[in-house]
């Protein structure tokens, strides 16, 4: 999928060096080049004299500077000596070779920068094209670069580029190679660079590809290897064919998105179109309107700031003694360069990653929609806000400390985890629809409960690695991550509570095709696992928390994943995501054989989506999901029929359980019983407490998972007085309830449903008080 090098050295014979390249070298390098045998005595007498008389002026032919460049001997000795070597040298070689070969060598042994190597190379990197096809002006600015790639480069210092340029085509016109009037024409044309990847050019996964590069050279050094000389051949877990799929859908649902983020910020968009994104995408290729117009209008500090970042104001500003204020005004002036930064700033951006749950393979990786222009990889390096997507690891905690799926705010108030089930559903909104239509309210109240500390440790358990702050907003996705993280900590719960670090290499050859080094899956912490997993949940509890999370995809947030991809048949479950205003969209799927996540957003987070409808994630990020799955299931069309299967012995109801009448806007859904039926006994009880016990501390990989409760029991359960909080005793309710709500720290609340800025916080209620009374019926999503 890619070769990594230091430098490009693709070699270009000289019959495919374009005409315009070679006069462009004689004009300027060495104009009596065909008069002379290898050294122009002239013009080295010349440049002598002008030494003696203090003006150094350089002597060195072509063939000279191909000496110096191909022998590093003589490079790298004193200046009369290397002058002298390159002379006698100079001489043999034209000698020995004609003068085509000897143009040939000279021009693909140059540097051109930009890890550029020889003037095939130089060609496809700054103007994507051959050196056959390069027009004067072009092959004007590749030859001025010789003389200082770094200094002279067109991406760093493009008005000394230019200048550049310019002297070399007036020495074209003085040797007449150029008419007056050509080089009046061609002086006045602009850079026109179409800059293209030396290193992954052409690659169908540049950001894995990159990815893999930083791993391997983390192992190379650590193995007394050299990636870019020694020959490895590095072998990866990429799907190429989902690889291809992952990258169809990434571009044609962000250029889709795109249309409607373009048409919504329009001057003729003062509402919502349609809830279709066709109408958009015909509104883009069919009405005259101006992508973007009310931006700069509608966030004038958004341009200010933008514009204060770009190198034409960094110039002006060096170059006018005005102030700041003033350069900022002329430049604004200048509707051409605002509406250039306003097409940066106002392209959305994407990622998505899809991996194997059971190892963590990785088997695609987009990190964006277009590597040439935004190298920045949106899956493994960029970190935002995940919004709802967070808040699974909420509900997991949750159940971890004794809370059931038809746990219900009754009144306001949580119940206690520890009391008699039966009595547990009698009505409200149940935990299980509380994810389903996920509830900011319900996330804030079992964070309470259970503590953000608790929360933050089940992210970390499941692979969350990014610093996580244990505060309540925790709940609300308000802690930055990787879109990475997100998925490998979704992984565990498609696969029953394992966990697996992303794998993408599975061995590394040498040169001679020898394996050297062979990689398996990882556990978490870089050991190799033995088995080759660590378990991050019991398998009743992950397959707890996956199941209500069917119902997002049934009826909840996720449910276009099913109407509008043909998702119908398949087993799956996910969560949207959606931060504060509309800055980010998420989407995550699982599936038995795949865990798929998706972000969509803009590098700025005061741009987005204006309407609330395209800004949510079940409207951007799910569709670059469902077209994805689409693609995969279409070619794997027995996916359709794998299930995930749950722990022995799960018994799953078909009613809620008996205890009293649910509340009538969330009747007839499935509900989730226990592990050992829906009437626990006394040992029900007893299993459930040491289980959730134990996975909160640091002997959960030893719980043991059995099923036979009374077996289970008699082993020697894990249980350590200073890491496990013993239960009171059944039969006392009070204790019981005073172990829920023991007295916490003030700590910071974020202040509106669906907001999680934090700006402003009070101190939180205990739970169970009346701010938690949920609205009657369903809400789509009120955080994401």
């Amino acid at each position: 999928i890619a070769r990594y090098y230091r430098e490009n050295r693709t070699w270009t014979p000289y019959r495919r060096i374009g005409k315009p390249v070679r006069e462009a070298l004689l004009a300027t390098e060495d104009h009596r080049f065909y008069r002379h045998g290898g050294v122009d005595w002239r013009r080295l007498a010349g440049a002598a004299w002008q030494t003696l008389r203090g003006h150094r002026q350089g002597a060195s032919t072509i063939t000279m500077q191909l000496v110096r460049n191909r022998y590093d001997a003589v490079a790298a000795a004193p200046p009369y000596e290397r002058k002298a070597k390159e002379i006698l040298m100079a001489l043999k070689l034209e000698e020995a070779f004609s003068k085509k070969r000897i143009l040939e060598a000279y021009l693909n042994t140059v540097p051109f920068g930009h890890g550029a190597h020889g003037i095939g190379a130089a060609a496809k990197t700054y103007f994507d094209t051959t050196a056959a096809a390069l027009e004067p002006a072009r092959a004007a600015l590749l030859v001025g670069m010789i003389k200082g790639p770094t200094r002279y480069s067109p991406t760093l210092h493009p008005e000394r580029a230019t200048a550049r340029r310019n002297l070399v085509l007036r020495q074209m016109h003085k040797r007449g190679f150029l008419s007056s009037a050509r080089l009046r024409r061609l002086r006045a044309e602009p850079l026109l660079l179409d800059l293209a990847s030396s290193s992954l050019d052409g690659s169908p996964a540049p950001f894995f590809a990159e990815a893999v590069r930083r791993r391997v050279e983390r192992w190379a050094a650590d193995n007394g290897y050299d990636v870019y000389t020694d020959g490895l051949q590095i072998h990866t877990t990429l799907d190429l064919d989902m690889q291809r799929a992952a990258q169809a859908a990434v571009r044609t649902q962000a250029r889709k998105l795109q249309a409607v983020a373009a048409y919504e910020w329009s001057r003729r968009a003062p509402h919502l179109l349609s809830e279709h994104i066709a109408p958009y995408v015909r509104r883009a290729k069919s009405e005259p309107f101006e992508p973007f117009a009310r931006l700069w209008d509608e966030r004038p500090a958004l341009a200010r700031a933008h514009l204060r970042r770009t190198a034409r104001y960094r110039r002006a500003l060096h170059r006018s003694s005005a102030d700041t204020g003033a350069v900022v005004r002329r430049l604004r002036s200048d509707a051409a360069f605002m509406d250039s930064l306003r097409r940066q700033v106002a392209r959305l951006r994407a990622g998505l990653v899809a991996m194997t749950p059971r190892t963590g393979a990785v088997r695609a990786w987009v990190g964006g929609r277009d590597f040439q222009n935004d190298q920045y990889d949106k899956v493994g390096l960029a970190r935002r806000q995940p919004g709802s997507t967070f808040k699974p690891f909420v509900w997991t905690a949750a159940l971890n400390h004794g809370f059931e799926p038809y746990d219900a705010l009754r009144g306001g108030e949580l119940p206690d985890p520890f009391a008699a089930r039966r009595s547990r559903a009698s009505g409200g909104l149940t935990l299980r629809n509380g994810l389903i239509y996920s509830s900011n309210r319900m996330a804030r109240a079992l964070t309470r409960a259970v503590g953000p500390g608790a929360v933050a440790r089940t992210a970390r358990r499941l692979g969350i690695e990014s610093e996580l702050r244990a505060v309540p907003s925790l709940a609300l996705g308000t802690s930055e991550v990787r879109l990475l993280e997100m998925a490998a900590a979704y992984a565990p719960l498609a696969n029953g509570g394992m966990r697996t670090e992303p794998r993408l290499l599975t061995r590394i050859e040498n040169a001679e095709g020898r394996p050297i080094e062979q990689f398996a899956p990882r556990r978490s912490g870089g050991a190799p696992a033995n088995p080759s997993r660590e378990r991050a949940l019991s398998r009743h509890t992950a397959y707890t928390v996956l199941d209500m999370m069917r119902g997002v995809v049934d009826r909840g947030t996720g449910a276009p994943l099913r109407s509008d991809w043909r998702m119908r048949g398949a087993d799956l479950a996910g969560k949207t995501g959606t931060t504060q205003n509309n800055a980010d969209g998420w989407f995550l799927a699982m599936h038995p054989r795949l865990v798929v996540g998706a972000w969509t957003g803009f590098d700025d987070r005061r741009v987005a989506f204006r309407t609330e409808h395209w800004g949510h994630g079940s409207s951007n990020a799910l569709r670059l999901v469902g077209s994805f799955l689409e693609q995969v299931f279409a070619a794997h069309p027995n996916w359709a029929e794998k299930s995930f299967e749950p722990p022995p012995g799960y018994r799953r109801p078909a009613s809620p359980p008996a205890g009293g009448p649910l509340d009538s806007a969330y009747a007839g859904y499935e509900t989730v019983g226990d592990a050992y039926g829906a009437d626990p006994t006394a040992t029900d009880h007893r299993l459930r407490d040491a289980v959730g016990q134990g996975l909160d501390s640091a002997r959960y990989d030893r719980v043991p998972q059995s099923a036979d409760p009374e077996a289970a029991l008699r082993r020697d359960l894990p249980a350590r007085a200073d890491s496990v909080q013993q239960t009171p005793p059944r039969g006392d309710a009070s204790a019981r309830n005073d172990t829920l709500r023991r007295p916490a720290p003030v700590r910071r609340q974020p202040p509106d449903e669906g907001d999680p800025d934090t700006s402003q916080h009070r101190a939180p209620a205990p739970v169970g008080a009346g701010d938690l009374e949920e609205r009657a019926g369903p809400r789509r999503d009120d955080g994401g």
